[in-house]
């Protein structure tokens, strides 16, 4: 599997792909932070990322954060191809780019939720009690 990065977000058309972050337009370039990457095996996309690196800091949730923070912010599998490891496979891809920071991810529903939970990332839920039990939780590797 070999991934190709996207400086700005020019992902063909495909019905397998269905989140609607992949239909964002930039007027100039995007902030360097900002990464895009489309997952390809043999020549068929499988699997689209967006994600930002942050340097060093403490976060109050996370904690010390020495490398910085890998934050997913957009992660999708195509469709017809759900369940067959992909999704781990390309999260593990990214992570073999980027070994020192802590990897998180936003989750926005439930179906996401099912996929962190099943690879065994740790759910954080907000602080808040009327916040807790909503569609967006972060994740972190374990």
């Amino acid at each position: 599997m070999r991934m190709r990065k996207y400086w700005y977000p020019a992902y063909e058309s495909s019905s397998d792909f269905v989140m609607p972050w992949w239909r964002e337009t930039y007027g100039s370039e995007p902030p360097a932070e900002d990464h895009w990457v489309s997952v390809l095996l043999r020549d068929q996309e499988v699997a689209r990322c967006k994600y930002v690196v942050t340097g060093a800091r403490v976060d109050p949730v996370l904690g010390d954060l020495p490398h910085g923070q890998l934050d997913i912010l957009a992660f999708e599998v195509a469709i017809p191809l759900r369940r067959k490891g992909i999704g781990r496979t390309a999260v593990q891809g990214i992570r073999d780019q980027n070994p020192l920071p802590r990897m998180t991810a936003l989750n926005d529903g439930a179906e996401s939720r099912k996929f962190w939970d099943g690879i065994g990332w740790i759910r954080h839920e907000p602080a808040h009690a009327i916040l807790r039990g909503g569609e967006r939780v972060t994740y972190s590797e374990p």
